[in-house]
């Protein structure tokens, strides 16, 4: 795999969901969506690995990306206090990705991958509720519902395409992604799960630990992601796509921090 092939087959992937997605009234009220391309160039590694990448296969990736799009979407309804025509132009916009990727599906067509799709939005669904609920988590269900909030698409994707051994290291460094974002939020004085439920969760954490603990996670999970990377044998440059590249940001950050 080069990094020039890598970066076509990702420019390619964007602009065919780009003009997928394009819709000039939503667009024009809500703003154009933006591709997340860390997930992006995770949902590509296999490809890469295979150095292979046809029609079919950008249609089964693109169909991820409009999934997860559609999600997000959704749940930037309940996240903003905006008016009330900007939610219905929100949630329109979730239902128009949806439509989208069902089109897509259809198209495929895959009905085993139709059914395992509905199954991991199911499955997002459930344990958005869990994490929502108000319940006394622990950090061990909590993380585990947090996975598979933001990893059940991709493994789902991953599997059915027989890049099984894939799947622990996309439900790794899609949770750190999680976490991170998290963070973000909440250092901008916004609403975040992952602080919720330190202060409400069954270990109940001091504020002036929040970040401590917040290190700690992050630090464990990336090491097992580089105990991954290693087991996986991936060559080194796989660095270059974007899901790594910020993950070793990351773990140059946390060294220089200490």
């Amino acid at each position: 795999m080069s990094f020039k092939q890598s970066e076509r087959w990702m420019n390619d992937t964007v602009q065919h969901i780009l003009d997928q997605i394009h819709h000039p009234y939503l667009h024009a009220a809500i703003g154009q969506p933006e591709i997340d391309l860390e997930r992006l160039s995770l949902l590509l590694l296999p490809f890469y690995l295979k150095n292979k990448y046809t029609k079919l296969d950008q249609s089964y990736v693109a169909t991820a990306i409009l999934i997860q799009q559609a999600l997000d979407t959704h749940e930037k309804v309940s996240a903003n206090s905006e008016s009330h025509r900007m939610k219905q132009l929100t949630v329109l916009a979730g239902d128009y990705y949806s439509g989208l990727y069902y089109k897509i599906l259809s198209d495929i067509p895959d009905i085993e991958l139709i059914r395992k799709i509905a199954h991991a939005i199911e499955e997002i669904n459930e344990h958005k509720i869990e994490i929502s609920s108000g319940h006394s988590l622990t950090e061990s269900e909590y993380l585990h519902s947090l996975t598979k909030i933001e990893s059940a698409i991709i493994t789902s994707l991953f599997s059915h395409l027989g890049f099984q051994e894939m799947v622990p290291l996309a439900e790794k460094l899609l949770l750190v992604q999680r976490l991170k974002k998290e963070k973000m939020v909440f250092s901008e004085g916004h609403f975040s799960s992952l602080f919720y439920f330190f202060k409400h969760g069954k270990n109940h954490i001091k504020a002036s630990d929040y970040i401590r603990t917040y290190k700690s996670i992050v630090k464990r999970i990336s090491e097992e992601i580089e105990h991954q990377v290693k087991e996986l044998n991936l060559p080194s440059s796989t660095r270059n796509l974007p899901i790594f590249s910020s993950f070793y940001e990351r773990l140059i950050m946390y060294a220089e921090e200490g």
